[in-house]
């Protein structure tokens, strides 16, 4: 089924038929704001002081990513974890954002370790009330690193983890940057697909 996702009351898209979607590949452009914007769209779907959020950044220093949640939802979320891939050691001063680093972004067992860590515990810490949101940003960037049947074995295991605990996590990649063997490959890994257009309507599959 597809839907082209108009704003809804809020303001934000309505995202509604990405309900019950454990993993989501999320198709937007590497460059300008669109994707990131998309993206912190679907982190803020539940409220902040009942969300874990987890996010995997190639491309964003966790104080960056940390002023762009602000900006977005102006209160810290219950948890938050950043591993940050391929930076070097990075902080930042707000006590709710456990920062992760993982210096060689070729490193994908580091990765899956900071990330699989934060995961637990914001599971075993997590009330019955509360949601796990991760972004992963992104698979072209993962790609740089890693050939195809590498990705997708990684991706399989966290994709799988995000599902065990409960959460809910969708994973940015550049649709323009592979080729359709590429993203048919990895589609078969999520259970929603949502890509945004030129003019930043969404359209949804599942």
């Amino acid at each position: 089924m597809a839907e082209r996702a108009e704003s809804g009351d809020t303001g934000g898209p309505d995202l509604s038929e990405l309900d019950g979607a454990a993993n989501t590949l999320l198709l937007a452009p590497s460059l300008g704001s669109r994707g990131r914007n998309a993206g912190m769209e679907l982190l803020a779907r539940t409220p902040p002081e009942q969300t874990n959020v987890l996010a995997v950044t190639y491309t964003e220093s966790p104080s960056e990513f940390v002023d762009r949640w602000n900006e977005r939802v102006g209160t810290d979320p219950s948890r938050g974890g950043i591993v940050a891939v391929g930076q070097s050691e990075s902080r930042i001063d707000n006590s709710s954002w456990a920062v992760r680093n993982v210096e060689n972004p070729s490193d994908l067992t580091g990765v899956g370790i900071e990330l699989s860590e934060l995961l637990s515990g914001m599971a075993n810490a997590s009330g019955d009330d509360e949601h796990i949101a991760v972004s992963f940003h992104s698979i072209t960037s993962l790609l740089q690193y890693a050939d195809v049947q590498r990705a997708f074995r990684f991706l399989h295991v966290v994709t799988g983890r995000v599902k065990t605990v409960g959460g809910v996590g969708h994973y940015h990649i550049d649709p323009e940057a592979h080729d359709r063997k590429t993203l048919a490959t990895l589609k078969g890994l999520f259970n929603a697909v949502a890509e945004i257009d030129e003019d930043g309507n969404w359209d949804i599959q599942r």
